[in-house]
Order: structure tokens, then sequence, then C-alpha cells
């Protein structure tokens, strides 16, 4: 019976009854060791006895086997893996060890958890129950967590425990946390399991449990009937500033102290390997001098129990204290004896030599790094991240120990464990003289301080570039394509151009031909550095993706918006469909990007509301913070100020970081359209000095507000600054803007000829509508007020157009009163309504997708939600489009996409 937690059961039993109604939920309890999490945990497996219960538990020794929590939970349903897609059968089976998987997309163990969860659940209602989850391997918390963000309308609860003081983070996840038992509570506890304590022990137990359960049971238990009755002094209560955990982990250990020595032994080994394996445990023991009739003492003791041919600590404190308490040279024995007998199990072999050696050792590290390549197979990144740490810090030999540091610092890199891997990193790099790996470590230095938002050795990664070209010029040329990209946002582009200036005898040929195109780039000579080095890279849709991408940034950056957004559409669709899901918030905030400048609203909105989960269900608040702003500026645009702020949230609160540069465009968009000039000048004042903190879209914004509120001088500095880019790029819609920017800081006839000329390049690039009918609109009035009324009408006229079918609102008003001063009495008008504005972001994605004949599962897939969820999205989508069938979806949505 459970005392005190009447309100955390109503919670569980909330969340069983969302789940049985086809409801998914998901709880987090959180709390300090023996506070009653597994207590709540086992009610929960109570309460759903007519559901399916899948049941796995974090150990502490196996946080390193990668995959071991998630087997626990899903191996028995090995046999359903044929009906899910095949990217995501092939990492299960993998992560199984049933066959031998390609390394791939982290995230995608996740997606084939959901898949199988929501295909098992379709059968029965399903509670998901994990019971320290704190010590799960690191894949498979990866695994669990993405999975359990992404259900939606699936008949699934999941109740996970932590507990405190352990890493284990779960943002966007409900969370319901535990606190102590107040003294009835307590009382009624101490009344169940310790009856016969005088009542002044008694009030002192209830004083030094501080209203934690496992203690309230666990301290009567290590007294002596004397100590109970008050007869004697309480020795095993501790006294000063102790948490209550580490006083019953210390009861523990006095209790496991006065057991025979060869029933020490046995609960050493079994600490040790923490497996579970009672036949393992019994082999070693017998190995060590103790036998199956040595576990008797400590199972009267209520320490272990066995079950189901495992031998189980009735609580983690006391594996810990089992450990604790054991010599170190004892520790060792037991460590080489588990090893000796694991000889099939390479990853556990593997950790417990590593366990018994004390100096450095080639056969151990060697050992080590096999396990990692065949960790690595499975996709367990965090624990081949692990292994090869361990075996560099064994190997005698410093370049050998320096490759596996590299080794490892990609590989923790990859498991998204940034700060690990920049530490790795540092420890390698003065002993690496690979060019390969060493441009390798430049590159992940850059990508990690990126993701970190510190300023990022962009100069480093260059000089291993142009090393790496000697040997190959390919990968280079992308490294230093990465360089180059960094050191324009950070206002470093020189040094980089002279890093490549000083080795220009190693650059020939092609490779030669891309360094002096990126050695031009913001090069004061006239030149289009950018259209030479993407004719060099040529087509790059069958290289690596990250080559892709860096290939399409560039196009997106030169201007070039169409073959941008229609690179970027088909990169997204690979991504989807071969489950490649780590790069995705990248080329959904670059294909968002995209949109926008192209005016597509709806598409920007949607595809940056994808890319936005997936960053959150990825722990990824680089990347949310920037695709937050990209919705941001759509409400922006559309003059929705709430939603606006909403999007942004707190990205803006503080110092001005990179991960802010959309919000602050954004900002800029919004203030302009309401005439607020002076707050846009006031954040120019902040940022201008730093190329990181702003897009380049965002200068024009910044010279047409410094020019109104009368700080020509910021405004020129801007101008200036956008001219340098408009010359690299070589857009006639990057001309049209910088045209624009010197037209509003020129007098008389020149104004209206920049104007003019700025006008005619807009309409000969259909990119960026929303810059073209600004221009019209600062032309018209310009024209106006130069008492060309008749001439004016038309650009304004074209303004006002754009403005309404952007749904631009602020702009379309401005216009219209510059048509009426025109001497035209038009208004602005709401754009026609369409019904796929009616549609969420995601049901948006949906429909799309099912009106190319993609089925349920495939859309799943490619969406990384489960075939419910899209049932769930089409049943919602049908009645706001006005269809009743896929057949009316297709007919009605081919004709658009």
């Amino acid at each position: 019976m459970m005392h005190g937690r009447s309100a955390e059961q109503a919670a569980i039993d909330d969340l069983l009854s969302g789940a049985r109604s086809g409801c998914s939920g998901v709880l987090v309890v959180r709390g300090e060791a023996g506070i009653g999490k597994s207590a709540l945990l086992e009610y929960a497996v109570d309460q759903a006895a007519d559901m399916r219960v899948l049941r796995s538990v974090g150990v502490e020794a196996e946080a390193a086997l990668a995959f071991a929590g998630l087997h626990m939970l899903l191996g028995g349903f090995v046999d359903r893996l044929g009906v899910l897609p095949g990217p995501q059968a092939a990492v299960l089976r993998g992560a199984f060890g049933l066959a031998v998987a390609p390394a791939g997309d982290r995230f995608l163990a996740g997606l084939a958890t959901l898949s199988l969860l929501s295909e098992v659940a379709e059968e029965q209602p399903m509670l998901v129950a994990v019971d320290d989850a704190h010590w799960l391997d690191r894949a498979s918390v990866d695994a669990l967590l993405f999975a359990a963000r992404r259900l939606e309308a699936e008949p699934i609860a999941v109740v996970l425990t932590a507990r405190d003081g352990h890493r284990f983070t779960t943002p966007g996840l409900p969370e319901l946390r535990l606190s102590a038992l107040d003294r009835t509570a307590g009382a009624a506890v101490l009344a169940e399991h310790a009856r016969d304590l005088a009542p002044h022990v008694r009030d002192r137990v209830l004083a030094e449990a501080q209203g934690n359960p496992l203690a309230l049971r666990e301290l009567p238990a290590a007294m002596t009937p004397q100590q109970r009755a008050g007869e004697a002094p309480a020795v095993s209560f501790a006294t000063g500033t102790q948490s209550v955990a580490s006083r019953v982990e210390e009861s523990f250990g006095d209790r496991i102290q006065v057991l025979p020595e060869r029933t020490r032994q046995l609960l050493l080994i079994a600490a040790a390997d923490e497996g579970g394996d009672l036949g393992l445990v019994l082999r070693a023991g017998e190995r060590l001098g103790a036998g199956v009739a040595d576990l008797e003492a400590a199972e009267r003791d209520r320490l272990v129990r066995v079950n189901a041919g495992r031998l189980v600590f009735t609580h983690p404190l006391i594996r810990a204290a089992a450990y604790r308490v054991a010599t170190f040279s004892q520790q060792l024995a037991v460590h080489r004896t588990l090893a000796d007998l694991l000889g099939e199990d390479l990853a556990r072999r593997a950790w417990h030599l590593a366990a018994a050696t004390t100096e450095a050792d080639e056969t151990v590290a060697a050992e080590l790094e096999r396990m990692a390549e065949a960790a690595r197979s499975r996709g367990g990144y965090a624990e081949v991240a692990a292994a090869y740490q361990r075996a560099a810090q064994l190997t005698p030999d410093p370049g050998r120990r320096a490759m596996r540091l590299v080794a490892a610092a990609r590989t923790a890199g990859f498991a998204g464990q940034g700060a690990l891997a920049t530490d790795l990193a540092e420890q390698a790099g003065p002993h690496v003289s690979d060019p390969r790996a060493r441009a390798q470590l430049a590159w992940l230095r850059v990508f990690i301080a990126h993701e970190q938002e510190r300023p990022p050795p962009v100069v480093e990664l260059a000089e291993a570039a142009m090393e790496l070209g000697k040997q190959s010029p390919h990968d280079s040329v992308f490294m230093l394509l990465e360089a180059m990209a960094t050191a324009w946002t950070t206002d470093r582009d020189r040094e980089v151009r002279d890093v490549i200036n000083c080795s220009s005898p190693v650059a020939d040929g092609h490779f030669g031909r891309v360094t002096e195109a990126v050695s031009g780039m913001g090069a004061e000579e006239p030149q289009n550095p950018v259209r030479i080095l993407l004719h060099e890279i040529g087509d790059s849709s069958d290289r690596p993706i990250w080559q892709r991408q860096s290939t399409l940034y560039w196009t997106l950056w030169a201007c070039d918006l169409e073959n941008a957004v229609a690179g970027l559409t088909q990169l997204l669709d690979h991504c989807r469909s071969t489950g490649v899901i780590g790069v995705l918030p990248r080329v959904c905030l670059h294909l968002g990007r995209g949109h926008l400048f192209l005016g597509r609203h709806r598409d920007a909105r949607a595809t940056s509301e994808e890319g936005l989960k997936i960053a959150k269900d990825t722990d990824r608040p680089h990347f949310a913070a920037h695709l937050s702003g990209l919705l941001a500026c759509v409400a922006a645009i559309e003059g929705d100020e709430a939603g606006c702020r909403e999007a942004i949230g707190d990205v803006l609160v503080g110092e001005p970081t990179e991960r802010g540069i959309e919000s602050r465009y954004a900002m800029d968009l919004l203030d302009l359209g309401l005439g607020r000039y002076e707050a846009v000048v006031h954040r120019m004042a902040e940022t201008l000095h730093d190329p990181a903190m702003y897009l380049t879209n965002t200068l024009v914004n910044q010279v047409e507000a410094a020019v109104h509120a009368g700080r020509r001088d910021l405004a020129k500095n801007a101008a200036a600054r956008f001219g340098t880019w408009a010359e690299v790029a070589g857009r006639p819609c990057a001309e049209a803007m910088e045209l624009r920017c010197r037209a509003l800081l020129a007098d008389g006839a020149e104004a209206g000829r920049l104007y003019a000329r700025a006008v005619q390049l807009h309409r000969e690039d259909r990119a960026q509508p929303f810059e073209r009918a600004r221009t019209e609109l600062l032309y018209g009035t310009w024209l106006r007020r130069d008492r060309r009324r008749n001439d004016a009408r038309e650009p304004l006229h074209s303004a006002l157009e754009i403005f309404e079918r952007l749904r631009a609102k602020p702009w379309a008003e401005r216009a219209g009163a510059e048509l009426r001063a025109a001497g035209e009495a038009r208004q602005a008008q709401a754009a026609a309504p369409d019904l796929l504005d009616r549609l969420t972001p995601q049901e948006l994605n949906v429909v799309r997708l099912a009106a190319k004949g993609l089925s349920n599962r495939d859309i799943g897939a490619r969406l990384f939600v489960s075939p419910r969820t899209v049932g769930y999205h089409l049943y919602n989508a049908y009645p706001k489009l006005g269809v009743a069938s896929r057949t009316e979806l297709i007919r009605m949505l081919l004709p658009r996409d």
C-alpha cells in the first residue's frame, strides 16, 4: 500500500485512461533515492492489468552497452520487425545484434522504436514502464525519448523514473516530482513495517528519514531488537550533512559488512556485473570460493532475491553498497574473473578487462577498440566514444593513443556529447600528424562551436583543409567551404583568404579554381566568385549528405533561391525516406529561409514547424532557436505581433547571440512595418559590428530604418556592408536591394534613377517578392513626393497586390495609403482565402504526401510519426478541405503542387 501519494496515483490513473482512449501520454517521475519512484511505477503496472505492459530497467554497469535497455524493452517483438520500413527494421536488427547494420543516423533507432511500439499497440493499449531510466545506455535513452516525444494519437502510456543527481534531461516531457511524505504518511509507513519501535525511537526515525519511504523501512531494519526498543544507542543513524540516500546506503553497507565473507563475495560479483545472470554469478563465485548456499544469508536479510534465473538487488543502493564496501584488490579480482567467463560477450568482456587494468596495456586497448567497431555497426555512438576513450587511456604508444582519441572525439560528436567531444579533441590535437585526422578534428571543433554558440576556429579549419588538399582535394573543398561560410558570418573571411593565398602553391587544377573562388569572397575587386565556386563544385546530388547540404547552402546564400529550394526539397525528401534525422533541422532551416524569401509563407511555416519539432525532439536548442525565428519572420511580415513575439520567446533575452539572427530579423520587419524605426536602430547599434548577429537582409532593413530615424551614418555603414555581399552574390535580386539602399541615401534625380533600376531588376527576377514590393512602395512614395502622382500609381499598385497576396497587412495598408495620396481611392484588401491555409503545418505535410499516393505507414516513416498519427491528421484535415477520400484529395492538390 502507498501512503500519502493519492495525487500522484491520480496522475497515473489519468495517464492510463488517456492511453485506453487512444490519446498518448508520457510522465517522467523524478525524486531522490528511496522516495517511492519504483513503488509508483509498480502502481502503474498494477493498474494496467488490462493493457500490454513493456518493462525495462536501467542498470548502471550496462550504461556502456548500446541498446541494452531497448533490447530489454522490445526484444520480445523481433518477429514484428519485418513490418517496419527497411531502414528502421535494419537499425533495430543491428541494435539487437541480429544482423550487421551500417552505421547510420543516431535518431533512426528512435523512429524505429516509435513504429514498433505503435505496431504492437494496435492490438491492445500499452504501458511502457522504465525504472531507473537515468542508468539506461545513451543509445536507448535517445531512442526512447525520441519516440516518447512523437507519440500523439496512439494508445500508449509511458512512465519513466529518474533519480535526482543524475544527468537525465527530458525537455518538453511532463514531469512528476515526488516530494517527502508528510509526518502522518510517514507514521503510517512505520506502523506498517516497524510496529515494535519505542515511541521515542519512532520519533527519531521519522525525523531522521525526512519523509523518505525507503529510509522509513530500512533504518529500523538495520537496528538490533535492543535499539528498536530504545534500550541501546541507534549507531546506524548518521549525522551531519549527509543526504538521506547516503544514510540509507551506509545502513545497507553496515548490514553487508556483518554477512559471511563468501556471501559478500557473491554480492560483489553481482554488483560488479549487474547483468543479473545467476548462473554467471555462481560460476564466478565458484572460482573465488563461494557457492549457491552462501546466498541464503543475503536473501534472508532481504538484500537480494532470485527471480526467473536472475539475481536481483532489492534496491539499487544495495548494489552500490556491496561494491563500495569491498577492497580495491577484491574489485579487481572479480572483474578479471568475470572477463575470463565472458569470452563470447565481446562488449562486457572488454569493459571488465578495462576495469581490471590499472596501467597501459595495448592488448586490452585493442580489445576495447574491436568492441567499439562492433558497437558502431549498431549505431551506439555513445558506447563507441566511451570505448575509444578508455582504449586511448590504456594505449602506451602516443601516436596510436592520439588516433583513438580522434575516433572518440568524432563519435562523441555524433552522439551529441559536445563537451566531451571538445575535451577529447583538445587532448588529441597536439599529437595528431595525419592530415585527414587533423582536418576531421578541425571540422569537429567548428561544428561543436556552432552548437555551443562559441567562436568557431575557422582559421584552423581552413589550414587543415588546405593541407588535406594535397592528398584529397575533393573532401578538402567542402571543408574549405565550411570554413568560409563560418568566416563570412563571423567577420573573419579575410583571415581565411590569407590562409588560402599563403597555401597557393598546393592549389592547382580543380582544387585551385575552387580555392581561388573562395579567396575572392568579400574581396574588393569586382568579380563573382560564388558563381565560379558553384560551377566548379557541379552537381552534388550523388554526393554525401553533408556535401549536398553545403552546396545548397551556398546556392541559397548566393540568392539563387529557386535552385536552392528545389535542391533542398529533394534533400529533405531523401533524408525523410532514408531516416537521416540528425541533419533535418539544418536542412529545414535552409529550406525555410528559401521559402520565406520566395514569398511562400505557408511552405516556410510548415517546413519550419517540422524542423522545430525535430530539433526539440533531438535536443538541438541551437536549431530550435533559429527555426522559431523563421516562424516569427512569417508572423512579422503578416503583422501578427503577438504571434511574432510568441515564436521568439526568450531567444533574444540577454546578450545578442548568433542563434537570434532570425528573431532579430523578425523584430526588424515587425517594427519597420509598424513604423517603429528607433527600435530597429537600437538593435542595429547592438549588432552591426558583428556579422554573426544578423542575416544579410537585415542590413537592408537597417538602412531603411536608420534613414527614417535620421541616422545616415549608420545607414551608410549598413549599406556598404550589404553592397559587399551583393557584389559577391551577383544576382539581380541582390543588386536590386543594394540599389534600393543607395536610393534611400541619395538625393534628387539620382534617387529616382536608382529606384527605377532596382524595380527593373526585381521584375527580371522572381526571387524575393516581398523585397520587390518594398522597393516599389519606396519608389512610388518617392514619385508621389516628387509630384509625379500618375507615375507613382503603377509601382504602388504592384506593391499593394504583392503585399495582399503575401498577407502582409501593415505593408499593404501603407501601400494603400500611398495610393490614396496619389489620387486613387483604393483600400487594402485581404487575399482570397485558400483552403490549405486552414490546415496546421503538420496536416499540410501529411496531406501533401497523401496526395502523392503514399500510404499512412510510408507517410509516418517520412514525417517521423506513427501511421496512427497520420490517420489522425488526415481525419482532421479532410473536413477542412471539403474532401472525403484520398482520391478527392489527389484531385484537389495535384494541380497546386
